[in-house]
């Protein structure tokens, strides 16, 4: 791409843009053709381009052949390393594993450790981590016991989120090691060691991760290391300051007097001559501030194995060194004439002991003379010895492998792994892939083929979502699949992390039983009754509820690629409200998620929502689809099945990675909205839950609740579908005293109304009759014999009902709403109605005309 003025023909100064581009066939130009033409962006092909190369190479060949082989699974334990029990090294670590992680996550920690020290054999090792079972932590620590045990090891992942995750966990601990060895630092691991690269964009690099960013720490290096101001000369500049400042001050001040008598000659105003403590600060700001800055890119960007530790030891020294001479000279007690006399006795540190024992009169003079000559000590010391490990120069290339050859530990994505094909260093060792289950097996291949790579461990989940694959063909023929799944499904071991952390026990339950055979353990924390909360009352808000509603459209969007529900929308809505003010009288920290198998029902979502609890400090919503919540985790989450129909369709939804990813993601509470019965015709496992919602009795209708009845019948006005809740099963009439049936007739008749009030004040009035409201006056339809049919006026419009028997579990009265008509019509109706009525048995009749106390 590049950037020019436009021609002189137009002045307006805009830049324009020339790519430069291949076709596939050559673009003639043809007669009636314009002079532009226009390029339309369909993908990116660089990760395909990548794929396609690696599965070309032959850079790798023994762990390809190993992952292959039958053997790979047959012997997993090499017989010529010693065993684990007598490996002093993992039998230490294991000690201290034993303080942070639970039993399955320690064994996970060694076992790999084991496999990766070995030298005899390639071997591919699987870690299986369910939803919530410390995948992330145990990975963490892994990549941690491996940093030191300086093991070159390339942590890829399949997106640049989850490498952003794992490269920030794995920095934090060693910063801050003291969480997983309290008391010990003797696995600490200089920030040198941890190298990430990539798109910085996507990354997102920023802070703490800047600090392990490869473009950021070649910059900072180049300027250590460029030819005419590198690390060495910078030493060297400070060591001859603070040999010979006073020298130097001498030839200023020389130089001050005569430009002074100059100045007199020409009747000019002199220049005041600076004093020596003056003149050490400003030298101070010129020479050592660049030497500070050097040193502290040195210790952070390089690791301690390379620089030694004794050299690291002494560069901390140094900067501190550096800093308590700057504070002094800020000091007001600093004697000059008393300083200028100690560095007039030749090279200091050379006088520095004989002065040593001398009473000073300035005690800041003192201290500030004796941080001078460690200083020189110092410096002299390390531009000896850090001169047979550095070298003096190097340009941006050089650095730039260089970085790559000095770390220990590289983050990036497979697909960037390609990258390091083409740089010459050391050979990695070890290859560990997160969310192992989400890359693709041919993707898999890139870092694989990577020169020295002779173990691979790999750490996922199969039971949920697996790589996204555009293309129905190519997924179809297996594209997606990752080599976790594959090597599972032929039967290879897996290390279970088998203890969640995560979920209430009511929300683990199904997942558990369903996806993981019932082999996950509920860890003691969230078996303990505090862990259980009540966010709203009412059991439909427990930890565990399906929320019925029948009342909403399954209907896709305005485009015809997504699906939405508005009435589940409008729930959703209702039930962020009812935490929000529940939350706003304790403002004890909430996170809420809102998560939806389609897009269109997450941007409902998302329009409804707004911004309104966006700067929040402790009341957090977040809306996302279910495949961008793995990995994700908050307090609630509500779940918006969306799918409404008659005939049990429920499209991806059925997906039973899909389904565990979102029944997976709530901490203390998780509350489903979805239609049961279109749930229980899917035949899929979205029927076995919504049966196992009722068996643990935490099946409920969202008509039961009056904020939600109100929320729905809103929407419901506002969509003009008020005439979908014309069917006794409705949210409107579902828990009412009087069973309610419509009459196709009647339903016709509302829908042709053209008044909204009208069909608002009809539904009104049904709603009074089904709860067993009676008019003080109610008139019996003229010529109706039976006195069954009933007429109710509605403005100029008449509702026609009858008491008629229906069977359920047994025969009970119900309202039967016939028609809605004007006046002049009622005739009509009523003489078809007497007709039905006349096949009625007498006994019939008496059960129609029967009242019970209760209205």
């Amino acid at each position: 791409m590049k950037d020019m003025k436009e021609s002189s023909a137009t002045d307006d100064g805009k830049l324009s843009s020339y790519l430069e581009f291949r076709t596939s066939k050559l673009v003639e130009a043809k007669d009636g053709m314009q002079d532009s033409v226009f390029a339309v962006f369909l993908v990116n092909l660089t990760s395909k381009i990548r794929i396609w190369s690696a599965l070309h190479m032959s850079g790798n060949l023994q762990i390809i052949k190993e992952i292959l082989g039958s053997n790979s699974m047959a012997e997993e334990i090499c017989k010529f390393c010693p065993p684990q029990d007598d490996n002093t090294c993992v039998e230490q670590l294991g000690h201290r594993l034993s303080l942070v992680l639970d039993e399955s996550q320690a064994a996970a920690v060694l076992s790999s450790i084991s496999v990766a020290l070995c030298n005899h054999k390639s071997s591919i090792k699987l870690i299986w981590g369910p939803p919530g079972t410390g995948k992330t932590k145990t990975l963490t620590i892994l990549l941690y016991a491996l940093l030191s045990k300086s093991c070159r090891t390339l942590a890829c992942a399949p997106t640049n989120v989850a490498v952003k995750e794992m490269a920030l966990r794995v920095l934090k601990l060693v910063k801050d090691p003291y969480h997983m060895d309290p008391g010990q630092d003797d696995l600490l691991c200089s920030l040198g060691d941890l190298l990430l690269f990539g798109s910085r964009n996507r990354l997102e690099v920023f802070d703490d991760l800047e600090e392990i960013y490869l473009d950021y720490r070649v910059d900072r290096l180049v300027e250590c290391f460029a030819p005419k101001k590198s690390w060495k000369k910078c030493f060297k500049a400070t060591i001859k300051f603070l040999e010979d400042c006073v020298v130097q001050y001498r030839l200023l001040e020389n130089e001050s007097a005569g430009e002074a008598q100059t100045n007199v000659n020409n009747d000019s105003t002199p220049e005041v001559p600076i004093s020596f403590p003056g003149f050490i600060k400003d030298r101070y700001s010129a020479v050592v501030s660049p030497l500070k800055r050097c040193v502290s890119d040195l210790c952070a960007h390089l690791p301690k194995r390379l620089l030694l530790q004794h050299n690291f030891e002494s560069m901390v020294r140094l900067l501190n060194l550096l800093d308590s001479f700057g504070s002094l000279l800020s000091e007001n007690g600093v004697n000059g004439e008393e300083i200028e006399r100690h560095f007039t006795h030749g090279e200091v540190s050379a006088s520095y002991h004989k002065y040593e024992s001398e009473a000073y009169t300035s005690s800041t003079s003192a201290k500030l003379y004796k941080i001078i000559n460690e200083c020189i000590d110092a410096l002299r010391s390390l531009c000896h010895s850090l001169s047979d490990v550095l070298p003096e120069s190097m340009n941006r290339s050089l650095v730039w492998q260089f970085c790559f050859q000095s770390a220990s530990l590289i983050f990036c994505t497979a697909s960037s792994s390609y990258t390091l094909h083409r740089v010459e260093m050391d050979p990695l060792k070890l290859l560990v892939i997160d969310e192992a289950a989400q890359l693709r097996e041919c993707e898999s291949v890139i870092p694989l083929q990577l020169k020295g790579i002779r173990h691979a461990i790999l750490i996922g989940d199969e039971c949920q979502l697996s790589a996204t694959v555009a293309s129905k063909v190519s997924d179809d023929a297996g594209f997606g699949r990752s080599l976790f799944e594959r090597l599972s499904f032929l039967g290879h071991s897996k290390h279970l992390l088998n203890i969640q952390y995560r979920m209430h026990p009511k929300i683990s339950a199904f997942p558990n039983a369903n996806f993981y055979q019932n082999r996950i353990l509920n860890a003691p924390s969230v078996l303990c009754k505090k862990y259980e909360r009540r966010y709203l009352q009412g059991p439909m808000f427990g930890p565990y509820s399906f929320i019925s509603s029948s009342d909403g459209r399954d209907e896709l969007d305005n485009v015809a690629h997504s699906r939405k529900n508005m009435v589940e929308v409008a729930i959703t809505l209702k039930i962020v409200r009812k935490l929000f003010r529940a939350w706003d009288r304790a403002r004890e920290k909430l996170t809420i998620g809102i998560i939806s198998p389609y897009a269109a029902q997450v941007a409902a979502i998302q329009e409804k929502l707004g911004h309104k609890y966006e700067k929040l400090e402790y009341f957090a919503v977040r809306v996302k689809s279910i495949d961008g919540f793995q990995g994700g985790e908050e307090d609630i989450i509500i779940i918006s099945t969306v799918r409404s129909n008659s005939e049990g369709s429920i499209g991806f939804l059925s997906n039973l990675q899909r389904t565990n990813v979102a029944l997976t993601r709530a901490r203390r509470c998780l509350w489903i909205l979805g239609d049961e019965k279109t749930l229980l015709r899917s035949r899929s496992c979205w029927s076995a839950l919504v049966s196992d919602a009722k068996d643990q009795h935490c099946l409920f209708n969202a008509g039961k609740d009056e904020d939600l009845n109100k929320a729905v019948l809103k929407a419901k006005k506002e969509l003009d579908q008020l005439d979908d809740l014309l069917n006794g099963g409705s949210i409107l009439f579902k828990t009412a005293k009087w069973k309610v049936l419509f009459s196709d007739n009647f339903r016709k008749s509302f829908m042709r109304l053209k008044s909204s009030q009208t069909q608002k004040s009809i539904i009104n009035l049904l709603l009074k009759l089904s709860n067993g409201w009676i008019p003080k006056k109610v008139d019996s339809v003229c010529g109706n014999s039976l006195q069954l049919v009933k007429q109710f006026k509605v403005g100029r419009l008449y509702v026609i009902a009858a008491v008629d028997i229906a069977k359920y579990k047994s025969y009970v009265q119900v309202l039967k709403i016939w028609d809605i008509l004007p006046l002049e019509e009622i005739p009509k109706l009523v003489k078809r109605l007497d007709s039905i009525f006349s096949m009625y048995t007498d006994d019939f009749i008496n059960r129609c005309k029967a009242k019970d106390a209760d209205g």
